[in-house]
């Protein structure tokens, strides 16, 4: 049941909820099928062209900003390990504020939380390699801005197609399952390789430094 009113946003108390309109604005609460009117009924076609206004500025705008940083990556040698994540994450920030906050505020609880993680894990396992092309010189602007294009148009298409299943109030898709379940498996993996090696290196070194220490 709604807390607020899906027109005009003002708060029902409980019993107010039951009731076939809105005490405040007179608007209907139920829809002719009988399910409950949602912010998401109302106003997925203004938001969803919004965002798409939104997603060809920041290809734009992005794009060069992108290629600038790629062309300075190749001269950071050594601390480009350091600005790679940040990048990643900045690009990440970007998307949700600027591109996909309005449609994601719409999703049900559940499918929110598919399309937030599942765009998080996206930008891990394709942002990370691919700005990490950058570091190679010339060719590493074409994979920057490659990069930044790609992960863009790909939360931005499954955002809009996630606004569209939740107005169906369509079920999460088998492959939403899937996908993200396939990336929490590859993400623990990465976890546990990462701290199995660590843990190797540090044994190796101990063993080095105690040969050392025992030779006279």
């Amino acid at each position: 049941m709604v807390s607020v009113c899906p027109w005009c946003r003002e708060p029902l108390s409980f019993r107010q909820r039951r009731d076939p309109s809105c005490p405040h604005c007179q608007r209907p609460l139920t829809a002719a099928d009988g399910q409950k009117v949602r912010p998401v009924d109302l106003c997925a076609e203004e938001v969803e062209a919004s965002q798409k206004e939104r997603f060809r500025d920041l290809l734009l705008y992005g794009s060069i900003v992108v290629a600038a940083v790629s062309l300075v990556m190749p001269l950071l040698h050594v601390g480009v390990a350091a600005v790679i994540p940040f990048v990643v994450v900045a690009h990440m920030i970007a998307v949700r504020l600027f591109l996909i906050r309005g449609a994601r505020r719409l999703l049900g609880t559940t499918r929110r939380i598919f399309n937030r993680w599942i765009s998080r894990f996206s930008f891990l396992w394709l942002g990370i390699p691919g700005y990490g092309l950058t570091v190679v010189p010339v060719a590493g602007v074409v994979a920057g801005v490659a990069t930044f294009v790609g992960l863009t148009a790909l939360v931005h298409f499954y955002t809009l197609w996630s606004l569209h299943q939740e107005r169906e109030r369509r079920p999460l898709a088998l492959w939403e399952k899937a996908v993200l379940a396939a990336f929490v498996v590859l993400t623990l993996l990465l976890l546990v390789c990462g701290a199995g090696l660590a843990l190797l290196l540090g044994y190796s070194l101990t063993k080095l430094g105690e040969v050392i220490h025992l030779q006279p």
